[in-house]
């Protein structure tokens, strides 16, 4: 099997290829010219990107291998080793990450199938765009966390695509009537200034 590896020098320069949701693993060392690689890890996170990250580091006692796992890695191989041993590393995240993908999403009375897109609400079969089904896909993933906009045009369009500066908001606006059209329990909230966050309705 082949990868096509991107591989960048600094934190500074890895920020915008980490957060494009076509990144299906992220093979991090812990230092960087320009910080903590953890530290990097909490802000990736934080942004919810999703894809699997393997840590690597000259740092092997226990106390650190259990931070990295703490800041959200997946698995975390102390250098040296062999690179065969982290070449089967990458293979076992790569098919966890891609069992997780395909598994069905649930929230409410919405169910959502990430890898056809095919979506019902109570039950019925509803339509819906491939663009729309990307983004209701993106938002699943973090369902009741607040999504960037940096997250959400990472999930929808290529970093060498030409997006219009409102394009993400007239996706949000189609997603939002479909869903309220299908009487979905769930909602799609602005967080002002920060990003959406979709989640069951208050019936309180």
């Amino acid at each position: 099997m082949r990868y096509r590896v991107d591989w960048r020098r600094s934190i500074d320069a890895a920020l915008e290829p980490a957060l494009d949701q076509s990144t299906d693993l992220i093979i991090l060392d812990r230092g960087l010219p320009d910080g903590d690689g953890l530290e990097f890890l909490r802000q990736l996170r934080g942004e919810g990107v999703g894809a699997g990250v393997l840590v690597i580091s000259e740092r092997g006692a226990i106390q650190d291998r259990v931070a990295g796992l703490d800041a959200g890695a997946d698995d975390y191989l102390v250098k040296p080793f062999a690179f065969a041993e982290l070449v089967a590393r990458c293979r076992a995240l790569l098919r966890r990450s891609r069992e997780i993908q395909l598994d069905p999403v649930r929230l409410g009375n919405l169910l959502l199938h990430p890898d056809t897109l095919e979506l019902s609400v109570q039950g019925n079969p509803l339509t819906i765009s491939r663009r729309e089904g990307q983004l209701l896909v993106a938002l699943l993933r973090r369902q009741g966390r607040v999504c960037t906009r940096a997250y959400l045009e990472g999930a929808l369009y290529d970093a060498s695509a030409e997006v219009s500066p409102n394009a993400l908001e007239t996706s949000i606006s189609r997603l939002r009537s479909l869903l309220a059209s299908a009487n979905a329990s769930v909602e799609l909230r602005t967080v002002r200034g920060v990003g959406y966050a979709l989640g069951e309705k208050d019936t309180a």
